[in-house]
């Protein structure tokens, strides 16, 4: 095995790379002034995508006008949580969260004024403005997907409520900036601001399917880029996709106290599960945690909002507050990612 000089010792570059990954982002930061081995490590392709795998957090976010208000990771819950004005300011006027969960440490922002889509890293607090897509929709529907084989993000662009014959493609760090044209191969149209999700390698969204105006769930595989059409039980329409457990799943809008989790996407098999829903109807479900507990937050409110934290199994559930900034400054909104991992990725 190959020996590198550092800090005065001998250690295999793999043992430093083993201990690297288990620092949090702001450390493996200043660690690579150390040395040039270091900073190869550190910025070594492998690395920053294996970097932040096994400690997913949750993080709660917020934006008004330009102020961007976002909570430290949490990986614990106590009855109060500190929540932070951004220190960077976002880009457009009128932003907000797509509906879809932290992509590899990845989240994606739309602009309404300027209809291009941003993809912030909050790790690195760097925001990457996309080109326009140029679609002749006025409104679009724009999902973040991730390649686990490749590493690579990419940008998917739909037409909002209109019926899809090609989306529009952007693939990050690829040295194009420019969106290419794919096929859609299936005829179909996105349920208006549609809730997707990206689980190992393909993006998953709400749609209408063509024929019979039913809704239906998208596929979207970021490696081959190509969709696929999958049924859904009834009982499932414009409603809020989530990740759990590793499968793709969504609560019942006639019986918010089923969930529906999807087994086999080739045959079109869901299963589904009871449990005591605790939360009455004004607050909405935003995903669920890698331990598989469910992110309540509450739709509006006058104050920081408090936050609930459900666990199915166990039929526990906690509460959590927000301390630290304004009543009047947070937003009216605020955006759960349930499962964002610390990211590397230069933008």
């Amino acid at each position: 095995m190959k020996k590198q000089w550092t800090s005065g010792s001998w250690f295999p570059s793999e043992l430093i790379s083993e201990i690297l990954l288990r620092l949090p982002a702001k450390s493996v930061g200043r660690f690579r002034c150390v040395s040039k081995l270091w900073l190869s490590i550190t910025t070594d392709p492998c690395f920053i995508k294996s970097f932040g795998t096994t400690r997913p957090s949750l993080i709660l976010c917020s934006i008004k006008g330009h102020d961007m208000f976002v909570t430290p990771s949490i990986r614990s819950y106590s009855s109060s949580q500190p929540i932070h004005r951004y220190p960077m300011k976002v880009p457009g006027e009128y932003c907000y969260f797509s509906r879809m969960d932290s992509v590899h440490g990845l989240i994606c922002i739309e602009d309404v004024d300027s209809k291009m889509p941003r993809v912030w890293n909050p790790t690195t607090g760097q925001f990457l403005p996309l080109p326009k897509p140029n679609m002749s929709s006025r409104h679009v529907n724009v999902f973040l997907g991730y390649d686990p084989v490749e590493g690579k993000h990419k940008v998917v662009c739909l037409p909002y409520k209109k019926t899809c014959y090609v989306c529009r493609v952007f693939t990050l760090g690829s040295g194009k900036e420019s969106w290419r044209t794919v096929k859609t191969n299936l005829k179909h149209r996105c349920c208006g601001h549609a809730s997707g999700q990206c689980i190992k390698g393909v993006i998953y969204y709400l749609a209408s399917s063509n024929q019979w105006d039913d809704t239906v769930i998208m596929s979207f595989d970021v490696r081959s880029e190509m969709f696929r059409m999958i049924e859904l039980p009834s009982g499932i329409h414009d409603d809020v996709l989530i990740t759990y457990e590793g499968r793709l799943a969504s609560i019942d809008e006639d019986n918010d106290k089923r969930l529906w989790s999807l087994e086999d996407a080739d045959k079109h098999k869901w299963s589904f599960q009871d449990f005591l829903s605790p939360l009455h109807r004004l607050f909405e479900l935003q995903g669920s945690t890698h331990a598989g507990e469910f992110i309540y937050v509450p739709f509006n409110f006058p104050k920081p909002p408090d936050i609930e934290v459900f666990d199915p199994v166990r039929n526990t559930r906690k509460r959590f507050k927000f301390e630290g900034i304004l009543d009047k400054e947070l937003g009216h909104n605020v955006k759960a990612f349930p499962n964002h991992i610390e990211s590397l990725m230069p933008l």
